[in-house]
């Protein structure tokens, strides 16, 4: 109870907030963003072996992402409205098991897709501040693959490969609101938990954001983002906490 408590208090999911007053009409925003993340926990990503501590710092993440796809959509008429956020990355790393002369090495390769998608219901809202509360689910797809590279060592030319799945039950809350009356800069965040054994044991997911409204059709924005998630199934372990600094821009239409 004190960790749901604890959880439901925090400021979460970097998804993007319609600032704009309702006139009845069908509002989007669509929000591009980078997620500069580390990643620190227990990985279990290629059965039978077994888990391994990972704790690598945003700057090697950085330099070991391939390719990186972040992106954050809602759209809203009156008190009702959808919520999207897709991350999609794939992280390679060089790992010299054994040096010379044997020289054993290992490449590793993971492809991570999270995408949420969620009913968004307008509890509050005055001029450009808003609280809404959420209710969906989350989509993971975690696919990793290990070669050995020539070292004179049975291992040598061996890929194991692994792939999982799996859908959590989501409920949250996330809102922004202006600084002052007129003011262009704005603060925004939202919390989500979820889970519950269905998907993972547990997860929450919060960020929040400080912002610039350029015109009525461009904002940018920059703040912090965590999520933290324990699922297990058979010999698959994910136990992992990600958080790190993420810049974004929103286009509202």
């Amino acid at each position: 109870m004190n960790r749901l408590i604890a959880t439901l208090a925090l400021l979460g999911i970097f998804l993007p907030t319609l600032a704009s007053a309702d006139d009845g009409k069908w509002q989007y925003a669509l929000s591009p963003y980078l997620w500069f993340a580390g990643l620190k926990g227990d990985i279990a990503t290629t059965p039978p072996f077994p888990p391994v501590s990972v704790d690598i710092p945003p700057s090697d993440a950085i330099e070991d992402t391939e390719v990186g796809l972040m992106l954050g959509f809602d759209m809203s008429k009156g008190k009702h409205g959808l919520v999207a956020d897709l991350v999609y990355t794939d992280v390679q790393s060089d790992i010299e098991l054994i040096p010379e002369p044997i020289s054993l090495t290992m490449k590793s390769t993971s492809e991570t897709t999270m995408f949420s998608l969620g009913y968004q219901y307008v509890m509050y809202h005055e001029g450009a501040a808003r609280v809404s509360v959420l209710a969906g689910g989350r989509y993971w797809q975690l696919d990793s693959r290990l070669e050995f590279g020539l070292g004179g060592t049975a291992l040598s030319g061996l890929t194991v490969e692994h792939d999982e799945s799996w859908v959590d039950p989501l409920i949250g809350v996330k809102g922004s609101s202006p600084f002052s009356v007129g003011s262009k800069f704005y603060i925004q965040g939202s919390a989500i938990i979820g889970g519950f054994g269905v998907g993972a044991d547990f997860l929450y997911d919060l960020s929040v954001a400080v912002g610039y409204q350029f015109n009525k059709a461009i904002g940018a924005g920059v703040g912090y983002r965590l999520y933290d998630v324990d699922y297990q199934k058979d010999d698959f372990l994910y136990d992992v906490t990600q958080q790190g600094w993420l810049i974004g821009l929103t286009w509202a239409f």
